[in-house]
C-alpha cells in the first residue's frame, strides 16, 4: 500500500513538473488564438511555421545565436573544470599557507550574488580592453567558488597513500593531478554539465559585455518574447524548445555518471 501511494505521489509530481514544458512544446505549433485558449494543450494542427520563421533568420540570426551560446557555454564548462579541479586538488592535497583562506574565499564566493559580481567583472574587462569580445566573456566565467568547493571534497576522498606513492615515483604535483583525473571522471562530467547549464542561462554579463548585434540565447529569447516587435508567440516558444534540447541531451547522456558522482559525494 505504501509503495502504491508513493508511486501515485511521484506521478503527480512528475505531471506538475513536466506540464510547463509540454505546454511550451505543444504551444510552439499553435497560433496566437490557440495559445490563449488554455483549455486545449494539444494543437488542432501541428504547424511548423514558428520553427521555419525562427531558422529563416528574418527576425534574428538564430543559427549564429545558437552556435555562439554553445561556444561560450561549452568553452566555459571545459575551462572551469580544469581550473576549479586543479584548485580543488591543491586545497585537498597541497600543504601551503593560506589554504583555509582560499577555501573560505570560495565559500564566500558562492554566497555572494553573481549579479553584483557582474559589475566588477565588467569594470575589469573595460580596463583590459576586452569588452565586446567573446573570449573576454569566455574567460570571465572560468573561476567558480562552487567548483572549487566541489572538487576539494572530491579529491579529499583520494587516499593520501596514493599521493605519497606518486610523489615517490618522481611525479610533480601537476603530474599527480593529471594522474588522478581519470579517478574523478564522474565528478568532472557532473560539474561540467552544471557549469554548462549555469552559463547557458547567463543573461546579465552578456548583456553588458557583448555588442548589440551579438546575442546569446537568453537575450534572443527576451527579444523574441517582446510584444513591441509583434512576433508570434509561437516563435518565442519554439526558441525555448530549441534552447532546452542541449540540456536534455547532455543530462540524458550523462545521467548515470552524474548519479554516481552525487551519490559518492553525499555518502562521503
Amino acid at each position: 500500500m505504501f509503495k502504491f501511494l508513493s508511486r501515485i505521489c511521484l506521478l503527480m509530481v512528475l505531471l506538475l513538473t513536466t506540464y510547463p514544458f509540454l505546454w511550451m512544446f505543444f504551444s510552439s505549433f499553435k497560433t496566437n488564438q490557440e495559445i490563449y485558449r488554455t483549455a486545449h494543450i494539444i494543437p488542432e494542427f501541428f504547424d511548423f511555421f514558428a520553427y521555419k520563421l525562427l531558422f529563416s533568420n528574418d527576425l534574428i540570426k538564430f543559427d549564429e545565436v545558437l552556435l555562439r551560446s554553445l561556444f561560450l557555454s561549452g568553452g566555459q564548462a571545459v575551462l572551469a573544470c580544469l581550473v576549479t579541479a586543479a584548485t580543488g586538488y591543491a586545497i585537498a592535497v597541497g600543504r601551503f599557507w593560506g589554504k583555509r583562506l582560499l577555501f573560505l574565499a570560495a565559500m564566500l564566493l558562492i554566497l555572494y550574488p553573481k549579479q553584483a559580481l557582474s559589475l566588477f567583472l565588467f569594470e575589469w574587462m573595460v580596463r583590459l580592453g576586452i569588452t565586446g569580445s567573446l573570449y573576454g566573456l569566455l574567460f570571465s566565467g572560468v573561476a567558480s567558488g562552487l567548483g572549487v568547493v566541489f572538487f576539494a571534497q572530491v579529491f579529499k576522498k583520494i587516499p593520501p597513500e596514493l599521493v605519497d606513492l606518486a610523489r615517490l615515483e618522481g611525479k610533480s604535483h601537476f603530474g599527480c593531478f593529471l594522474t588522478f583525473l581519470p579517478l574523478v571522471k564522474p565528478a568532472l562530467i557532473t560539474y561540467g554539465i552544471l557549469h554548462f547549464l549555469l552559463s547557458w542561462q547567463e543573461h546579465l554579463l552578456p548583456l553588458l559585455v557583448l555588442k548589440s548585434d551579438e546575442l546569446t540565447l537568453p537575450l534572443a529569447l527576451a527579444k523574441l518574447s517582446d510584444s513591441s516587435y509583434r512576433i508570434p508567440e509561437a516563435v518565442g516558444l519554439a526558441a525555448g524548445v530549441v534552447a532546452l534540447l542541449p540540456m536534455l541531451i547532455l543530462f540524458g547522456i550523462s545521467f548515470k555518471r552524474i548519479r554516481s558522482a552525487l551519490s559518492d559525494w553525499v555518502v562521503s
